[in-house]
């Protein structure tokens, strides 16, 4: 959960998108530009760095996002760098897209399986969660061979663990207690 600087920020940024009807744009590239300071962790750290001068930043980031994000999205990126808040900038996107999730009634699942899923397993679980939310849903999956089989799906704060490792705990305790 971003943090309320963070959120107040993504919700200006939100609030304009909105203006111009380019909510999905603005979050499409603003994942695009959380992943690259993830990628480069060193040309987050050059625009925090207090003796570089914000021109010099001002114009690196012209360099690198001039033409490739939306104009009011690069000038927000200056803003934040001048205020020394672009190492909120996760934070930011994260607030963001739970606001634009929130606003177009989505919900962030993910399942955690042994193998992969296949696509058939893929799409039935994605369209059982929309029909238990009954929102769209983005589906994110992942594979924890740990687990042994089954799956384990969070959403939100809830999470629904069917794994095979956790009924062999259940299980493994409730002998120990038994034994005891």
């Amino acid at each position: 959960m971003a943090d309320i600087v963070s959120e107040r920020y993504a919700l200006s940024l939100y609030e304009v998108a909105a203006d111009e009807k380019k909510e999905k744009a603005y979050l499409d590239e603003l994942a695009a530009v959380s992943e690259v300071f993830r990628q480069q962790p060193d040309f987050l750290k050059m625009l925090l760095t207090p003796s570089i001068a914000l021109e010099d930043k001002q114009n690196v980031l012209r360099k690198v996002f001039e033409g490739r994000i939306e104009t009011f999205l690069l000038n927000f990126l200056m803003l934040i760098t001048e205020k020394g808040r672009v190492g909120l900038i996760h934070d930011m996107y994260q607030a963001y897209k739970e606001h634009y999730y929130f606003e177009n009634g989505i919900v962030e699942v993910r399942a955690i399986t042994a193998k992969p899923m296949s696509e058939a397993l893929t799409e039935k679980l994605k369209a059982k969660m929309s029909a238990v939310t009954g929102k769209q849903v983005v589906l994110e999956t992942s594979v924890d061979e740990s687990i042994l089989g089954g799956i384990v799906v969070k959403l939100g704060n809830e999470q629904f663990d069917t794994s095979l490792r956790t009924r062999l705990n259940e299980i493994a305790a409730r002998l120990t207690n038994t034994i005891a």
